[in-house]
């Protein structure tokens, strides 16, 4: 997988235009804990300062589909939903918390992500921790045979060499969709009608 490193520091180099190796580790190591307002409650959320793969911040556009959600209830009520792109986990356990959702998180095939979002359901009341899958898009899926049948995503495209991966893995996920007994007969019914 290409993925591009980006780092705040870079914006700021030395006089000779590089960075050092001192300034990368350390902000690599560290993490700052957040409260942020999500539609009917306060989040605690832990935040790398600085993670390769950029799943080190809450996105603007996390709290905006949040708002969404709440107001489009019904499209998730009784789902079994993955989440891919999930950061630091906080539109996951928001979803948990305030809908009781049935959702399983997924970033890139990295630990630091992994028990960040650990971490963060643990702060926020969340036990058992939910469910995370390591995937990197366009890799082959650690499950053959899913069972999710709502995929949702906020804010996770920042590089455009990601987006043929991307797509990979939502064809994959969108093949694997295997419909309940009462969707598959609520559409054989809408097609009898000539819905």
């Amino acid at each position: 997988m290409d993925f591009a490193l980006f780092s705040p520091s870079s914006l700021f180099s030395d006089k000779d235009g590089g960075s050092t190796d001192e300034e990368t580790e350390e902000t690599h190591q560290s993490y700052a804990e957040r409260r942020h307002q999500f539609p009917g409650m306060e989040l605690l959320i832990r935040e790398f300062s600085f993670h390769q793969l950029n799943a080190n911040l809450l996105w603007p556009g996390t709290f905006s589909f949040a708002e969404w959600l709440v107001q489009h209830r019904s499209w998730v009520d009784g789902r079994r939903t993955i989440e891919l792109g999930s950061g630091t986990g906080a539109l996951a356990i928001f979803l948990r918390k305030i809908f009781q959702l049935d959702i399983t998180t997924s970033d890139y095939d990295d630990q630091e992500i992994a028990d960040n979002i650990a971490h963060n359901c643990r702060a926020n009341g969340i036990s058992p921790v939910l469910p995370h899958v390591k995937h990197s898009w366009g890799d082959a899926f650690p499950s053959a045979d899913p069972d999710w049948d709502l995929v949702i995503a906020s804010d996770i495209l920042l590089y455009v060499k990601q987006y043929a991966n991307l797509i990979k893995t939502l064809c994959f996920l969108l093949k694997s969709y295997k419909p309940t007994v009462n969707e598959a007969n609520a559409q054989r019914n809408g097609e009898q009608k000539g819905v």
